[in-house]
């Protein structure tokens, strides 16, 4: 990888041209030792940009406990009015709490679900490595590459059902809705055991959220219950929270 590194850093920093960038990503499908090269590269960044992260959180707890420990002021006098207009504040803050807890919009919803569950795809280890490569450039939301190294994979069969997904979920995280949706219809056309589509179809539609989207993921989510497909229990949940 040592060959290699500065070049695929040059890639991800935005040192290459677009021709260059082209060459790269060609490179990443047509050299699958180059592929795994890149998927480590992306690994260990990530790795990296994890322990700064868990430095400065350690960093902010040594100062806040310095803080906490330094001798307090005198706390100062509030009068009646400030007492009364800070009470009306908590309540008003409280009912808008509680009517956001209630019936969430499906966006919100939506977008929760993501945050959880789609921010970072597992690694398929029995996948070829140009899949992984992909995968591991989704994990570092470096989509536009990601969608370059799944779409010639959605032609290749065995791999074409998890292509076409992991492709869907690379247009949804690019708000590319109307591309997701038509790889979602794709993957629900196809006879897998457990076939996500469907779900990532309403899923999407809760997402964009525009004309009769909610009305048709609220039928796609009816279907799943129903029919007991891949999602039903989330399905359930959110039927219940959304507004008819």
């Amino acid at each position: 990888m040592n060959n290699s590194l500065h070049y695929i850093d040059d890639y991800f920093t935005g040192a290459l041209n677009d021709d260059e960038k082209k060459a790269f990503e060609q490179r990443c499908l047509n050299d699958q030792d180059f592929a795994k090269e890149v998927a480590g590269y992306i690994s260990i960044r990530d790795g990296l940009n994890v322990h700064v992260q868990q430095q400065k959180r350690e960093e902010f707890a040594r100062l806040y406990q310095e803080l906490s420990a330094a001798p307090t002021k005198p706390a100062k006098i509030i009068n009646l009015k400030q007492i009364a207009f800070l009470a009306a504040a908590c309540i008003l803050l409280i009912i808008g709490w509680f009517a956001f807890l209630k019936s969430p919009d499906p966006q919100k919803i939506a977008d929760k679900y993501i945050a959880a569950n789609l921010t970072t795809l597992g690694l398929n280890m029995g996948g070829a490595d140009s899949l992984q490569a992909g995968i591991s450039a989704y994990n570092s939301k470096s989509y536009p590459l990601a969608e370059r190294l799944f779409m010639p994979l959605t032609n290749k069969p065995g791999m074409a059902p998890e292509a076409i997904k992991y492709l869907g979920l690379t247009h949804l995280a690019m708000k590319r809705y109307d591309d997701a949706l038509k790889n979602f219809d794709e993957l629900s056309a196809m006879p897998l055991y457990t076939n996500p589509g469907q779900f990532y179809k309403a899923l999407t539609l809760m997402v964009r959220s525009q004309g009769s989207d909610i009305q048709q993921a609220k039928e796609i989510l009816r279907k799943i219950i129903n029919e007991n497909l891949y999602g039903n229990q989330e399905a359930r949940n959110w039927l219940k929270q959304i507004k008819n």
